[in-house]
């Protein structure tokens, strides 16, 4: 079986549309869905009388079903399996990014079971997640009205090719072209310009002729790369951001505040890729 695309389902209007975004990526990639209800009031800890748990065991299995019946709905042929997990919605989702294609989360605002908005679920699954995170706002267009164009911000260091090949193989399955970022942070000369073009072209080497059809833009900016990310996503249908992991031993991501702001202010759907080991 193919890796799946988890989607964490919370009942929020958020996650229905993180699943229109999962659902038309595992439809273009052949993946399967996987949906996943995490919560720690599922736990049997006497907590609650045993009727009670088993209301509410089912309230959430019905959840998952209707869930399930609304992606077939938007693609009949899909594989979509569901999962109902007794634990922290957060830890739930990390560990099923062990053997995920892509983890997808709703972000912003409250709402649902267990409130799935970025910034605590999101912000954690973000940061711990083993593969690339999709982060969807409900204010997201759904995906066949989304601006064919994903934006990538590029550093210019060596790490950057996992994301920089995640963005590029999303935009020729989508029939998007590609808009590498460089923000500089303040003005520039035009001899600066002209280096930052020339390294930002050899961060970008070689993608061309591997992806023919993708068509590809190169800007440099003046503004901070987080100001700049968040203005690009305006009329971008996504962006596309790397994240490295911290050494220790507990593993997670370092996000930054560059890729903290682009998350949170983003005006269209975000993917943290994570850095290979």
């Amino acid at each position: 079986m193919s890796a799946p695309i988890v989607v964490g389902i919370d009942g929020s209007a958020h996650a229905w549309r993180a699943l229109d975004w999962a659902t038309d990526r595992a439809h273009r990639q052949r993946l399967p869905l996987l949906l996943v209800h995490a919560s720690r009031a599922l736990l049997d800890e006497g907590a609650i009388p045993p009727d009670a748990l088993r209301r509410l065991i089912a309230e959430r299995e019905d959840l998952l079903g209707e869930a399930r019946q609304y992606a077939l709905k938007l693609q009949p042929g899909l594989e979509v399996e569901t999962r109902l997990v007794p634990a922290d919605p957060g830890r739930a989702l990390v560990e099923q990014s062990e053997d995920a294609d892509l983890v997808t989360v709703g972000s912003r605002g409250l709402g649902g079971f267990e409130g799935l908005l970025f910034g605590s679920v999101g912000l954690y699954t973000a940061a711990h997640a083993r593969c690339p995170v999709l982060v969807v706002s409900r204010s997201a267009p759904y995906p066949t009205d989304a601006p064919k164009k994903i934006v990538i911000g590029v550093e210019g260091v060596d790490d950057e090719g996992t994301f920089i090949d995640w963005a590029f193989k999303e935009a020729a399955s989508r029939g998007s072209g590609v808009l590498a970022l460089h923000a500089v942070g303040g003005e520039f000369s035009p001899r600066r310009r002209v280096i930052e073009d020339l390294e930002m072209s050899e961060s970008l080497a070689g993608y061309r002729e591997h992806y023919p059809d993708v068509t590809v833009d190169r800007l440099v900016s003046d503004r901070t790369p987080a100001q700049a990310l968040v203005q690009a996503s305006q009329s971008a249908g996504l962006v596309v951001i790397g994240a490295r992991r911290r050494r220790g031993p507990l593993t997670a991501m370092a996000l930054g505040r560059v890729n903290h702001t682009v998350l949170h202010h983003a005006r269209c759907p975000v993917v943290v890729v994570p850095n290979s080991d």
